[in-house]
C-alpha cells in the first residue's frame, strides 16, 4: 500500500506543476458555467420550476457540474492508451507492483489536486457571480463520499475504454463515442430531471449518472435522508462491477501481450 501512496503523491506533485494548465482549465470551465447560467437565468425568466428544479438549483447544477469535470465528472484520459501505441505498457506491465492499482493511485493524486485547486476555484466563481448554492454540512459530508466512489467509477470505466487499445489499431472512435455517452447520460449537459421518461429510464441503468448526476445532487441537497445511503449504494454497486470488468479485461489483454511478445 505504501507503493501505491508515494505513486498517489508523485502524482499530486506532478499536477502542482503545470499550473497554466489548470488556470486555462479552470477559466474554461468557468466561461461554460457562465454561459449556461445566462441561459437558464433566460429560460426560467417567467419563473417557476423544471422539474423540480428552480432557476438557483440548475444554475447551481451547472456549476457543481462544470467543475466535477477536472475530477472526471465529463471526459476520459488518453494517459495509458498512449502508454500502449508507443509500447511503454509492456515496461509497465513488468514492474513489480499491480498495473490496475498504479493507474488509480497515479490518477487519483491528479484528480485529488484538481479538486482542491481547479474544481473548488471554479465553483467560487460560482458563487461569487451567480450565487450558487452552498451545501449543508450534512449535503457536503455526503457529497465527499459521494465524490469518491463517482472517482472510482470515472477511473474504472476510463482504464477499460483505454485497454480496447490493444484490440484495436485507432481506439479513438471508443473514446470519442464512450465520452459523448459520458457527457450526456451522466446528468452533465442536463439535470437527468429535465430528460423525457425514456431517456431518463436508460440513464438509471447506465453507470454514467453515478459518476456526475449522484454527487451533484447530494452536494445541492436535491437527495437527502436515507436517499443518500440509496445513491451510494448505486455508485458501490458500479464502482465493483467496473473494477471486476476492468481486472478481467485488463488479464485478457496481458494474455495478448504474452502470446504476441512469444
Amino acid at each position: 500500500m505504501r507503493l501505491y501512496y508515494e505513486i498517489a503523491v508523485r502524482s499530486f506533485r506532478r499536477a502542482a506543476v503545470y499550473r497554466g494548465a489548470y488556470i486555462a482549465g479552470m477559466l474554461t470551465n468557468a466561461f461554460f458555467g457562465a454561459l449556461m447560467s445566462f441561459v437558464y437565468r433566460a429560460i426560467y425568466a417567467a419563473g417557476g420550476t423544471v422539474a423540480g428544479f428552480s432557476v438557483e438549483d440548475a444554475v447551481s447544477y451547472t456549476w457543481v457540474t462544470q467543475s466535477l469535470i477536472s475530477v472526471g465528472g465529463a471526459w476520459l484520459s488518453t494517459e495509458i492508451m498512449q502508454t500502449i501505441r508507443t509500447g511503454e505498457v509492456v515496461t509497465d506491465l513488468s514492474r513489480p507492483w499491480n498495473f490496475y492499482g498504479y493507474w488509480l493511485s497515479r490518477t487519483l493524486g491528479e484528480r485529488l489536486f484538481n479538486l482542491l485547486v481547479r474544481a473548488s476555484l471554479t465553483y467560487v466563481v460560482g458563487v461569487v457571480l451567480f450565487n450558487a448554492r452552498m451545501p449543508s454540512g450534512a449535503d457536503a459530508a455526503g457529497f465527499v463520499l459521494a465524490l469518491a466512489l463517482a472517482m472510482l467509477v470515472s477511473f474504472s470505466l476510463n482504464f477499460i475504454v483505454n485497454l480496447t487499445s490493444f484490440w484495436l489499431v485507432d481506439a479513438s472512435g471508443v473514446v470519442n463515442l464512450v465520452s459523448v455517452l459520458l457527457m450526456f447520460f451522466s446528468g452533465f449537459l442536463l439535470p437527468i430531471a429535465f430528460f423525457p421518461p425514456a431517456l431518463q429510464a436508460v440513464a438509471y441503468v447506465l453507470p454514467f449518472r453515478a459518476i456526475t448526476s449522484l454527487p451533484a445532487q447530494i452536494f445541492l441537497g436535491k437527495i437527502t435522508g436515507a436517499a443518500v445511503a440509496g445513491a451510494l449504494l448505486v455508485q458501490i454497486f458500479w464502482a465493483i462491477v467496473l473494477a471486476a470488468a476492468a481486472l478481467l479485461v485488463l488479464q485478457a489483454a496481458t494474455r495478448k501481450v504474452v502470446i504476441q511478445g512469444g
